[in-house]
């Protein structure tokens, strides 16, 4: 069976549209209506989708993993999910789906493999890139749109992904689990728009700042060497400050950032240990098997 699910917030105006387009291309259509206060929920189902509906607005990675465990729920084969506000079309669904069938476990639809992104307003092409080559970094990928929602998984994937994250970086999150279990992950071009509203309860701005936020965390989480590094550079700078302008003629700056990298430091060397000990654990069970 395949499925194509949707996230919605408050998107009575496109929503029908986004359902009957992907209905086409899928056996089942669901939607998890995120807590919308307008007739998301009464549209969806009039169309005949399958409505999750959170009592509040939980967040974009909340409404992902529903997608997820109602995809599974069901039992499907193969789990698309798109955006509800029409950004996406809904004939790209088959491409995604023919990838998957060629072997991968996860595809994304990319919108720089077409026209490089030109269809994408330039400050949102340059946080999208950024935060691309943050998520590629981290988790050792090169993938041209870490950020897209355009995605289809198999259900290997499905079953593999355990998501966490409530709010946007779930879309980094995923890529990272997917490469820590060696899923193959490939992407295919898409067509996307902007010249239709958005309800997102999240600007571009917010967005990207979480997701930033979370990669950079991933980052200590599994090197805390590198906090450790940052702090020393920073111990460094403040001292240089002091010693360029005396204690009596700065401001507080250099004092917080000789604080903050102490508390770099600290971080490193002991949380280091303790993930070097996970590693091994990790590893000796993997021996005992």
């Amino acid at each position: 069976m395949i499925i194509a699910a949707m996230p919605a917030y408050n998107e009575e105006k496109h929503i029908a549209e986004v359902i009957i387009g992907a209905s086409k291309h899928v056996d089942r259509v669901i939607v998890v209506d995120d807590g919308s206060t307008d007739r998301t929920s009464a549209i969806a189902h009039a169309c005949g989708a399958v409505v999750v509906r959170h009592a509040g607005n939980r967040g974009y990675g909340a409404a992902i993993r529903a997608c997820f465990e109602t995809a599974k729920r069901m039992h499907a084969d193969v789990l698309v999910t798109l955006d509800s506000d029409e950004q996406h079309d809904p004939e790209d669904i088959r491409r995604l789906i023919h990838a998957l069938d060629e072997g991968s476990d996860i595809v994304i639809g990319s919108r720089f493999l077409k026209d490089n992104g030109r269809c994408i307003p330039l400050y949102r092409r340059f946080g999208i890139r950024l935060l691309t080559v943050a998520t590629n970094a981290v988790g050792g990928m090169t993938v041209s749109d870490s950020q897209s929602g355009f995605r289809a998984y198999s259900r290997k994937a499905m079953s593999t992904i355990e998501i966490t994250a409530s709010d946007m970086s779930a879309g980094s999150g995923i890529l990272f689990q997917a490469k820590k279990h060696k899923l193959g992950i490939t992407e295919v071009p898409i067509t996307c728009r902007y010249d239709v509203g958005s309800t997102s309860s999240q600007n571009p701005v917010h967005h990207g700042t979480i997701v930033l936020a979370s990669i950079l965390r991933k980052v200590v989480q599994d090197h805390p060497t590198c906090s450790g590094i940052a702090g020393i550079a920073g111990l460094l700078l403040g001292g240089g400050m002091l010693a360029g302008n005396g204690i009596a003629g700065v401001n507080g700056l250099p004092f917080a950032l000789l604080m903050l990298s102490a508390v770099g430091i600290c971080t490193g060397v002991v949380l280091q240990p303790i993930v070097d000990a996970h590693h091994e654990y990790h590893e000796s069970e993997k021996d005992d098997l």
